[in-house]
């Protein structure tokens, strides 16, 4: 994941129950504007690098969070 420079206190929020590491963009390093995220945008990139799946604007509250981590659950198993 990758938190954006001044949303430094949603972190907390970011990784509660999970155990996804979060990268923290700072306005020097500008990962988000050099690489086109923006808010919303879920990239998950298999142990390779290869980006497996992209998503813009999930709800998260409803079922596609279920899909989220089915998602990477599925990458998490062809790791081991």
């Amino acid at each position: 994941m990758i938190n954006l420079p001044g949303y430094e206190s949603g972190i907390e929020d970011l990784t509660d129950g999970v155990t996804l590491p979060v990268l923290q963009d700072t306005d020097e390093l500008e990962v988000a504007e050099n690489y086109g995220a923006s808010k919303w945008y879920v990239y998950i990139i298999d142990r390779s690098g290869i980006p497996r799946y992209v998503h813009y604007s999930m709800d998260l509250d409803g079922d596609e969070a279920d899909r989220l981590l089915s998602e990477i659950s599925t990458l998490v198993k062809e790791a081991q």
